[in-house]
Protein backbone atom coordinates (compact mmCIF):
# COMPACT_ATOMS: atom_id res chain seq x y z
CA UNK A 1 0.00 0.00 0.00
CA UNK A 2 1.32 3.69 -1.02
CA UNK A 3 -0.05 7.11 0.29
CA UNK A 4 0.85 9.82 -1.97
CA UNK A 5 0.28 13.58 -1.04
CA UNK A 6 -2.33 15.52 -2.49
CA UNK A 7 -2.21 19.19 -3.27
CA UNK A 8 -3.01 20.92 -6.45
CA UNK A 9 -5.19 22.72 -8.90
CA UNK A 10 -8.24 22.36 -11.79
CA UNK A 11 -8.20 22.34 -15.79
CA UNK A 12 -10.13 23.77 -19.07
CA UNK A 13 -12.28 23.38 -22.10
CA UNK A 14 -9.99 23.71 -24.66
CA UNK A 15 -6.28 22.22 -25.17
CA UNK A 16 -4.02 20.44 -27.39
CA UNK A 17 -2.45 16.26 -27.05
CA UNK A 18 1.12 15.45 -28.11
CA UNK A 19 3.87 12.97 -27.95
CA UNK A 20 7.00 14.16 -27.44
CA UNK A 21 9.40 12.35 -29.83
CA UNK A 22 12.60 14.06 -28.22
CA UNK A 23 11.18 12.40 -25.03
CA UNK A 24 9.90 9.17 -26.05
CA UNK A 25 10.98 8.08 -29.88
CA UNK A 26 8.31 5.68 -30.04
CA UNK A 27 4.95 6.14 -29.07
CA UNK A 28 2.33 4.41 -31.70
CA UNK A 29 0.83 1.96 -29.09
CA UNK A 30 0.13 4.35 -26.53
CA UNK A 31 -2.22 6.52 -28.32
CA UNK A 32 -5.33 4.28 -27.61
CA UNK A 33 -4.55 2.72 -24.30
CA UNK A 34 -2.83 5.53 -22.24
CA UNK A 35 -3.36 8.31 -24.23
CA UNK A 36 -7.29 7.52 -23.52
CA UNK A 37 -6.47 7.22 -20.04
CA UNK A 38 -4.87 10.38 -19.76
CA UNK A 39 -7.01 12.50 -21.65
CA UNK A 40 -9.86 10.80 -19.76
CA UNK A 41 -8.40 11.86 -16.45
CA UNK A 42 -7.58 15.32 -17.37
CA UNK A 43 -10.88 16.22 -18.83
CA UNK A 44 -12.37 15.02 -15.17
CA UNK A 45 -10.27 17.19 -13.75
CA UNK A 46 -10.02 20.25 -15.82
CA UNK A 47 -10.74 23.87 -14.81
CA UNK A 48 -13.74 25.95 -15.12
CA UNK A 49 -13.76 28.12 -18.81
CA UNK A 50 -11.98 30.75 -17.80
CA UNK A 51 -10.00 29.77 -14.83
CA UNK A 52 -6.87 28.49 -15.97
CA UNK A 53 -5.20 25.45 -18.10
CA UNK A 54 -4.00 22.12 -16.83
CA UNK A 55 -1.08 20.26 -18.42
CA UNK A 56 -0.24 16.55 -17.94
CA UNK A 57 2.36 14.21 -19.32
CA UNK A 58 3.19 10.41 -18.60
CA UNK A 59 5.77 8.34 -19.13
CA UNK A 60 6.25 4.53 -19.26
CA UNK A 61 8.57 1.95 -20.41
CA UNK A 62 10.38 5.20 -22.38
CA UNK A 63 7.13 6.67 -24.68
CA UNK A 64 5.51 9.99 -23.74
CA UNK A 65 2.43 11.60 -23.96
CA UNK A 66 1.06 15.02 -22.97
CA UNK A 67 -2.34 16.43 -22.76
CA UNK A 68 -3.23 20.14 -22.16
CA UNK A 69 -6.88 21.37 -21.13
CA UNK A 70 -7.90 24.76 -20.40
CA UNK A 71 -7.45 28.93 -20.96
CA UNK A 72 -3.66 29.19 -20.29
CA UNK A 73 -3.41 32.80 -20.32
CA UNK A 74 -0.32 33.05 -22.48
CA UNK A 75 0.83 36.30 -23.81
CA UNK A 76 1.51 34.56 -27.21
CA UNK A 77 -1.96 33.18 -27.16
CA UNK A 78 -0.79 29.50 -27.05
CA UNK A 79 -2.58 26.68 -26.55
CA UNK A 80 -1.71 24.65 -22.93
CA UNK A 81 0.66 22.27 -24.11
CA UNK A 82 4.00 20.70 -23.62
CA UNK A 83 5.99 24.14 -24.16
CA UNK A 84 3.75 26.10 -21.35
CA UNK A 85 5.39 27.26 -19.03
CA UNK A 86 4.76 27.36 -15.20
CA UNK A 87 5.75 28.10 -11.79
CA UNK A 88 6.36 24.42 -10.47
CA UNK A 89 7.17 25.79 -6.44
CA UNK A 90 8.58 22.84 -4.69
CA UNK A 91 9.10 20.65 -7.85
CA UNK A 92 12.43 22.86 -7.25
CA UNK A 93 13.06 20.90 -3.92
CA UNK A 94 14.57 17.19 -5.83
CA UNK A 95 16.58 19.30 -7.79
CA UNK A 96 17.98 20.89 -5.20
CA UNK A 97 18.46 17.69 -3.66
CA UNK A 98 20.31 16.11 -7.12
CA UNK A 99 22.65 19.42 -6.63
CA UNK A 100 23.80 17.79 -3.15
CA UNK A 101 23.53 14.42 -4.54
CA UNK A 102 26.57 15.74 -7.27
CA UNK A 103 28.52 17.85 -4.72
CA UNK A 104 28.70 14.39 -2.67
CA UNK A 105 29.69 12.33 -5.50
CA UNK A 106 32.83 14.96 -5.85
CA UNK A 107 33.77 14.76 -2.99
CA UNK A 108 32.55 18.10 -2.03
CA UNK A 109 30.28 18.09 0.82
CA UNK A 110 28.54 14.80 3.12
CA UNK A 111 25.30 14.26 3.73
CA UNK A 112 26.54 14.24 7.30
CA UNK A 113 28.47 17.68 7.30
CA UNK A 114 27.24 20.36 10.17
CA UNK A 115 25.93 23.16 8.40
CA UNK A 116 28.23 25.48 10.13
CA UNK A 117 31.12 23.49 8.31
CA UNK A 118 30.03 25.20 5.08
CA UNK A 119 27.62 28.40 5.85
CA UNK A 120 29.24 31.56 6.91
CA UNK A 121 27.41 33.95 5.14
CA UNK A 122 24.24 34.25 3.14
CA UNK A 123 24.16 36.75 0.51
CA UNK A 124 25.78 39.99 1.80
CA UNK A 125 25.58 38.88 5.49
CA UNK A 126 27.66 36.70 7.72
CA UNK A 127 25.45 33.84 9.62
CA UNK A 128 27.28 34.63 13.22
CA UNK A 129 25.47 31.54 14.24
CA UNK A 130 24.26 28.50 13.16
CA UNK A 131 21.91 26.69 15.47
CA UNK A 132 22.42 23.44 17.46
CA UNK A 133 20.65 21.48 20.11
CA UNK A 134 22.91 20.83 23.36
CA UNK A 135 25.44 20.66 20.82
CA UNK A 136 24.10 18.69 18.07
CA UNK A 137 24.05 19.99 14.61
CA UNK A 138 22.20 20.49 11.98
CA UNK A 139 23.55 18.20 9.27
CA UNK A 140 23.07 18.69 5.47
CA UNK A 141 20.92 15.51 5.27
CA UNK A 142 18.58 17.05 8.04
CA UNK A 143 18.07 20.13 5.54
CA UNK A 144 17.39 18.19 2.46
CA UNK A 145 15.10 15.80 4.00
CA UNK A 146 13.03 18.43 6.38
CA UNK A 147 14.49 17.08 10.30
CA UNK A 148 15.98 19.87 10.54
CA UNK A 149 14.05 21.35 12.99
CA UNK A 150 13.98 24.53 11.23
CA UNK A 151 9.82 25.89 10.68
CA UNK A 152 8.62 26.19 6.99
CA UNK A 153 8.96 29.56 6.75
CA UNK A 154 11.17 32.33 9.01
CA UNK A 155 10.03 35.47 10.95
CA UNK A 156 11.83 38.52 11.04
CA UNK A 157 11.22 42.20 11.17
CA UNK A 158 10.42 43.09 7.49
CA UNK A 159 8.66 39.52 6.63
CA UNK A 160 5.86 37.49 8.64
CA UNK A 161 3.32 35.12 7.34
CA UNK A 162 1.08 36.09 10.06
CA UNK A 163 1.13 40.03 8.32
CA UNK A 164 2.04 39.77 5.09
CA UNK A 165 2.38 42.71 2.78
CA UNK A 166 1.26 41.62 -0.14
CA UNK A 167 -1.03 38.50 0.22
CA UNK A 168 -0.85 37.86 -3.91
CA UNK A 169 3.16 38.10 -3.95
CA UNK A 170 3.91 37.08 -0.46
CA UNK A 171 7.79 36.06 -0.23
CA UNK A 172 9.04 39.49 -2.25
CA UNK A 173 10.25 41.42 0.89
CA UNK A 174 12.28 38.60 2.30
CA UNK A 175 15.90 38.63 1.55
CA UNK A 176 18.68 36.66 1.27
CA UNK A 177 20.29 38.99 4.37
CA UNK A 178 16.86 38.31 6.37
CA UNK A 179 17.25 34.74 6.62
CA UNK A 180 21.13 35.15 7.20
CA UNK A 181 19.67 37.41 10.20
CA UNK A 182 16.95 35.16 11.35
CA UNK A 183 19.20 31.54 11.22
CA UNK A 184 21.86 33.46 13.27
CA UNK A 185 19.20 33.84 16.15
CA UNK A 186 16.99 30.69 15.66
CA UNK A 187 16.33 28.55 18.60
CA UNK A 188 16.06 24.87 17.39
CA UNK A 189 12.71 23.38 19.37
CA UNK A 190 14.03 20.08 19.53
CA UNK A 191 17.49 17.77 18.17
CA UNK A 192 18.00 17.34 14.43
CA UNK A 193 17.22 14.19 13.07
CA UNK A 194 13.99 13.61 15.33
CA UNK A 195 10.92 14.85 13.88
CA UNK A 196 9.53 15.41 10.34
CA UNK A 197 8.56 19.46 9.78
CA UNK A 198 8.20 20.10 6.36
CA UNK A 199 10.69 23.78 5.90
CA UNK A 200 11.12 26.14 2.90
CA UNK A 201 13.73 27.99 4.60
CA UNK A 202 15.19 25.20 5.56
CA UNK A 203 15.88 23.94 1.35
CA UNK A 204 16.68 27.14 0.83
CA UNK A 205 19.60 27.27 3.43
CA UNK A 206 20.28 23.98 2.20
CA UNK A 207 21.09 25.82 -1.17
CA UNK A 208 22.90 28.33 0.23
CA UNK A 209 25.64 26.17 2.03
CA UNK A 210 26.07 23.73 -1.31
CA UNK A 211 26.49 26.89 -3.44
CA UNK A 212 28.95 28.01 -0.48
CA UNK A 213 30.56 24.67 -0.80
CA UNK A 214 30.95 24.09 -4.42
CA UNK A 215 31.96 28.30 -4.88
CA UNK A 216 29.52 28.92 -7.43
CA UNK A 217 26.14 30.56 -7.11
CA UNK A 218 23.18 28.02 -7.10
CA UNK A 219 21.77 29.57 -10.51
CA UNK A 220 25.01 28.12 -11.98
CA UNK A 221 25.12 24.95 -9.60
CA UNK A 222 21.53 24.00 -11.29
CA UNK A 223 22.49 24.02 -14.61
CA UNK A 224 25.96 22.07 -14.68
CA UNK A 225 24.44 19.26 -12.61
CA UNK A 226 20.84 19.30 -14.02
CA UNK A 227 19.38 21.62 -16.73
CA UNK A 228 22.52 21.93 -19.03
CA UNK A 229 23.40 17.89 -19.34
CA UNK A 230 19.65 16.70 -19.24
CA UNK A 231 18.84 19.23 -22.03
CA UNK A 232 15.97 21.16 -19.69
CA UNK A 233 15.89 24.48 -21.85
CA UNK A 234 13.18 25.24 -19.91
CA UNK A 235 13.81 25.04 -16.46
CA UNK A 236 14.83 27.93 -15.51
CA UNK A 237 15.14 30.29 -12.36
CA UNK A 238 14.87 33.66 -14.28
CA UNK A 239 12.79 32.87 -17.61
CA UNK A 240 13.96 34.56 -20.96
CA UNK A 241 11.55 36.93 -23.00
CA UNK A 242 10.84 34.08 -25.36
CA UNK A 243 9.79 31.89 -22.43
CA UNK A 244 7.96 34.51 -20.80
CA UNK A 245 5.33 34.61 -24.12
CA UNK A 246 4.66 30.65 -23.34
CA UNK A 247 3.78 31.56 -19.64
CA UNK A 248 0.53 30.29 -17.93
CA UNK A 249 -0.80 32.89 -16.19
CA UNK A 250 -1.53 32.25 -12.41
CA UNK A 251 -5.00 32.00 -11.35
CA UNK A 252 -6.68 31.67 -8.02
CA UNK A 253 -10.53 32.25 -6.73
CA UNK A 254 -11.85 33.09 -9.80
CA UNK A 255 -9.05 35.84 -10.60
CA UNK A 256 -5.58 36.36 -12.23
CA UNK A 257 -2.86 36.66 -9.75
CA UNK A 258 1.10 37.61 -10.14
CA UNK A 259 3.89 35.22 -10.01
CA UNK A 260 5.91 34.85 -6.29
CA UNK A 261 8.69 35.82 -6.22
CA UNK A 262 11.21 34.88 -3.55
CA UNK A 263 14.39 36.00 -3.84
CA UNK A 264 15.53 34.27 -0.65
CA UNK A 265 13.49 30.93 -1.42
CA UNK A 266 14.57 29.99 -5.05
CA UNK A 267 16.52 26.19 -3.87
CA UNK A 268 13.43 25.58 -2.22
CA UNK A 269 10.53 26.96 -4.79
CA UNK A 270 12.10 29.25 -7.27
CA UNK A 271 12.16 27.02 -10.66
CA UNK A 272 9.75 27.48 -13.58
CA UNK A 273 9.23 24.85 -16.27
CA UNK A 274 6.87 22.72 -19.05
CA UNK A 275 6.10 19.34 -18.94
CA UNK A 276 8.20 18.09 -21.53
CA UNK A 277 11.21 19.22 -19.73
CA UNK A 278 9.64 17.63 -16.47
CA UNK A 279 9.31 14.28 -18.55
CA UNK A 280 13.11 14.70 -19.52
CA UNK A 281 13.35 14.94 -15.72
CA UNK A 282 11.40 12.51 -15.44
CA UNK A 283 13.20 10.00 -17.75
CA UNK A 284 16.73 10.54 -16.21
CA UNK A 285 15.25 9.51 -13.46
CA UNK A 286 14.02 6.30 -14.42
CA UNK A 287 17.36 6.10 -15.94
CA UNK A 288 17.03 7.03 -19.45
CA UNK A 289 19.08 10.30 -20.18
CA UNK A 290 18.74 12.80 -22.86
CA UNK A 291 21.16 15.30 -23.91
CA UNK A 292 25.31 14.90 -22.73
CA UNK A 293 23.58 12.85 -19.87
CA UNK A 294 23.23 9.60 -21.99
CA UNK A 295 25.44 6.64 -21.78
CA UNK A 296 28.48 6.28 -24.32
CA UNK A 297 26.21 4.15 -26.62
CA UNK A 298 23.30 6.96 -26.52
CA UNK A 299 21.26 4.77 -24.03
CA UNK A 300 20.88 5.10 -20.47
CA UNK A 301 23.02 7.51 -18.22
CA UNK A 302 26.77 8.24 -18.35
CA UNK A 303 28.21 6.78 -15.19
CA UNK A 304 28.49 9.75 -13.03
CA UNK A 305 25.26 10.91 -13.95
CA UNK A 306 23.30 7.42 -12.96
CA UNK A 307 25.42 7.87 -9.74
CA UNK A 308 24.42 11.07 -9.28
CA UNK A 309 20.84 9.98 -9.58
CA UNK A 310 20.31 7.11 -7.66
CA UNK A 311 22.09 8.98 -4.15
CA UNK A 312 19.44 11.45 -5.18
CA UNK A 313 16.65 8.67 -5.13
CA UNK A 314 18.32 6.75 -2.09
CA UNK A 315 16.00 6.51 0.97
CA UNK A 316 17.85 8.80 3.88
CA UNK A 317 15.16 8.68 6.38
CA UNK A 318 12.56 6.90 7.33
CA UNK A 319 9.37 8.14 8.66
CA UNK A 320 9.23 4.84 11.22
CA UNK A 321 12.66 5.42 12.49
CA UNK A 322 11.74 9.20 13.43
CA UNK A 323 10.52 10.07 17.03
CA UNK A 324 8.17 12.42 15.58
CA UNK A 325 7.47 11.24 11.78
CA UNK A 326 5.04 13.86 12.02
CA UNK A 327 3.20 14.23 8.18
CA UNK A 328 5.78 12.07 6.91
CA UNK A 329 3.82 8.90 8.51
CA UNK A 330 4.94 5.54 6.80
CA UNK A 331 7.05 7.19 3.99
CA UNK A 332 10.60 8.32 3.86
CA UNK A 333 12.72 11.24 2.46
CA UNK A 334 15.49 10.87 0.19
CA UNK A 335 17.45 13.91 -1.06
CA UNK A 336 14.57 15.89 -1.94
CA UNK A 337 12.06 13.39 -2.67
CA UNK A 338 9.59 12.22 -1.20
CA UNK A 339 9.08 8.34 -1.12
CA UNK A 340 6.27 6.14 -0.96
CA UNK A 341 6.06 2.22 -1.24
CA UNK A 342 4.08 0.54 -3.57
CA UNK A 343 2.27 -3.10 -2.76
CA UNK A 344 5.72 -4.85 -4.14
CA UNK A 345 8.28 -2.51 -1.52
CA UNK A 346 9.72 -1.01 -4.35
CA UNK A 347 9.52 3.22 -3.73
CA UNK A 348 7.53 5.35 -5.95
CA UNK A 349 9.08 8.72 -5.44
CA UNK A 350 7.25 12.09 -5.74
CA UNK A 351 6.99 15.87 -4.83
CA UNK A 352 4.19 18.24 -4.97
CA UNK A 353 3.78 22.25 -4.70
CA UNK A 354 1.48 25.11 -5.07
CA UNK A 355 2.81 28.95 -5.26
CA UNK A 356 -0.75 31.51 -5.59
CA UNK A 357 -1.84 30.99 -8.79
CA UNK A 358 -0.31 27.70 -10.02
CA UNK A 359 -0.08 23.76 -8.19
CA UNK A 360 2.43 20.96 -9.33
CA UNK A 361 3.02 17.60 -9.04
CA UNK A 362 5.67 14.82 -9.93
CA UNK A 363 5.81 11.20 -9.19
CA UNK A 364 7.76 8.24 -10.82
CA UNK A 365 8.39 4.43 -10.14
CA UNK A 366 11.90 3.40 -11.31
CA UNK A 367 11.37 -0.10 -10.72
CA UNK A 368 7.89 -0.19 -12.91
CA UNK A 369 9.04 2.02 -15.61
CA UNK A 370 6.17 4.69 -15.16
CA UNK A 371 6.17 8.55 -14.06
CA UNK A 372 3.68 11.39 -14.37
CA UNK A 373 3.62 14.90 -13.97
CA UNK A 374 0.70 18.00 -13.62
CA UNK A 375 0.96 21.42 -13.80
CA UNK A 376 -1.54 23.90 -13.66
CA UNK A 377 -2.06 27.92 -13.53
CA UNK A 378 -5.98 27.39 -12.17
CA UNK A 379 -6.94 27.70 -8.01
CA UNK A 380 -4.16 26.21 -5.89
CA UNK A 381 -6.93 25.38 -3.59
CA UNK A 382 -8.48 22.55 -5.70
CA UNK A 383 -5.25 21.13 -5.88
CA UNK A 384 -6.04 19.55 -9.21
CA UNK A 385 -2.61 18.79 -10.33
CA UNK A 386 -2.05 16.71 -7.19
CA UNK A 387 -5.22 14.68 -7.79
CA UNK A 388 -4.85 14.19 -11.62
CA UNK A 389 -1.22 13.13 -10.99
CA UNK A 390 -2.62 10.47 -7.95
CA UNK A 391 -5.55 9.41 -10.36
CA UNK A 392 -3.18 8.08 -12.99
CA UNK A 393 -0.65 6.85 -10.03
CA UNK A 394 -3.20 4.82 -9.24
CA UNK A 395 -3.66 3.26 -12.67
CA UNK A 396 0.10 3.29 -13.61
CA UNK A 397 0.92 1.37 -10.44
CA UNK A 398 -2.16 -1.16 -11.01
CA UNK A 399 -4.39 -0.41 -8.46
CA UNK A 400 -2.45 1.10 -5.33
CA UNK A 401 -4.42 2.74 -2.58
CA UNK A 402 -3.81 6.31 -2.44
CA UNK A 403 -4.52 8.26 1.18
CA UNK A 404 -3.69 11.70 0.76
CA UNK A 405 -4.89 12.83 4.19
CA UNK A 406 -1.76 11.02 5.60
CA UNK A 407 1.02 13.55 4.47
CA UNK A 408 -0.10 17.07 3.67
CA UNK A 409 2.87 20.03 3.46
CA UNK A 410 1.72 24.05 4.89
Amino acid sequence: MVSLLAWSVPPGATGAIGFDPAVAPAVGQMRDALGDALIGAVEARQPPAGAGSLVVGVIRDGRSVVVGRGDAGRPDGGPPDGHTLFQIASLTKPFTGTIMAELVREGRVDPADPLEHHLHRIGPVAVAHVPAYDGRPIRLRDLATHTAGLPSVPETPRFSWSRLEDPYNPYKPLSRGDVALWLSGYRLPMPPGKRFSYSNVGMAVLGEALSAAAGQPYERLLKRVATEPLGLRDTTLHPTAEQWARKAAGHARGRSVPDWEAPAMLPAFGLYSTVDDLLRWLSANLGDCPGSAAGPDGRGCSPGTAATLALAQSVQVDGQSLAEPGALGVGAMALGWFVAWDDDGTPIHWHSGSTGGFNAYIAFSRAHRWGVVALTNSDPDQVAADRVAIDLARRLARGLEVRPEVASLP
